[in-house]
């Protein structure tokens, strides 16, 4: 048994994803021991329930499926990572071309989804931000909290939401119909048996929804709109005074649907902050086998994590 194998064995929905993936990719071993390596007994059980939870979602039979589409997604990234080492800039810039070439195209949006669920496990700085979200966040909310999330794509966010007592009502916004069916079915595979409102919205057409919410989610969706100040102007208007947001965004973190960049990490403090937020908790993850001071000045992904309150204009 190696030692990561060790290390993993008492966490099962851990080892059977690693286990796979290794299987299959087992060039991979060195980035999945660095991965690993400096994660304590604690973190390791949080993150084994979140492994088990995406089982679940998965499904019997269809983990191969994934960690191949996981290797799949990583070699797009790494073409992506080539361009903007080379020329400094997203290989896209507006939502028309992402559609044209990523989102209109169902079989290479399945296998990016799926790769995508795999590195929520796999990837450090996606499993440090989800526990961010489950530790500081949603433990934080205040009893009787409304929660809105945008984007909610497999519903591992708002699963886990909804098993949160101090959590009154759940609601869900996509701009598409496709994707907020997929979010339905796997809350009914996961089964989620209380009501959660799932819409179909717009998020930069700010809708006639002020001062409802408690609690707003935002992950890994800016990067992907050409005006995010508007997206989180809406969320300032839907949340009421005091509400709090969670914000994930990556920085320098090219890949085929990104397009809006941040730099700097103050440059997207400044951001925002300038929409109408106060800064109350922030955590910066660089990608594996980075520190921060490295990621910064080579200008590689850095996870960018704020909870925020709101303030008044």
């Amino acid at each position: 048994m190696t030692e990561l194998a060790e290390k993993l064995a008492p966490y099962p929905g851990l080892s059977a994803i690693v286990g796979a993936l290794l299987t299959f990719w087992p060039d991979h071993q060195k980035y999945v021991e660095k991965r690993f390596a400096d994660d304590d007994d604690a973190f390791l059980a949080r993150t084994e329930e979140l492994a088990a939870v995406s089982l679940r979602s998965i499904g019997e039979g269809e983990l191969p499926l994934y960690v191949e589409d996981y290797r799949w997604v990583s070699e797009r990234l790494l073409e992506e990572e080539i361009h903007f080492q080379r020329e400094g800039s997203y290989r896209l810039s507006t939502f028309q071309e992402a559609y044209d070439e990523v989102y209109s195209n169902v079989e290479y949006m399945g296998r990016y989804m799926r790769g995508l669920m795999i590195s929520q496990i796999i990837w450090d700085q996606h499993a440090r931000a989800f526990d961010v979200f489950r530790q500081e966040f949603l433990t934080a909310l205040a009893p009787d909290s409304r929660y809105l999330e945008i984007g909610p794509g497999h519903g591992i966010f708002l699963y886990f939401a909804s098993m949160q007592p101090n959590v009154a009502a759940l609601e869900a916004w996509d701009v598409s119909e496709g994707s907020i069916i997929e979010t339905r079915e796997a809350l009914h595979t996961l089964g989620v048996t209380r009501e959660v409102a799932l819409v179909q919205q717009d998020i930069l057409k700010a809708p006639e929804r002020h001062n409802e919410f408690d609690a707003a989610v935002i992950s890994e969706v800016l990067e992907h709109l050409e005006r995010p100040d508007l997206a989180l102007r809406s969320l300032h208007a839907a949340l009421k005074r005091g509400g709090r947001i969670f914000i994930h965004v990556p920085i320098n973190s090219p890949a085929p649907d990104h397009i809006y960049l941040w730099r700097q990490i103050e440059e997207f403090h400044s951001f925002v902050e300038a929409q109408g937020f106060r800064i109350d908790i922030a955590h910066n993850l660089p990608v594996t086998g980075y520190t921060l001071e490295r990621a910064i000045k080579r200008g590689v992904s850095i996870s960018c994590i704020l909870i925020c309150t709101r303030v008044e204009d």
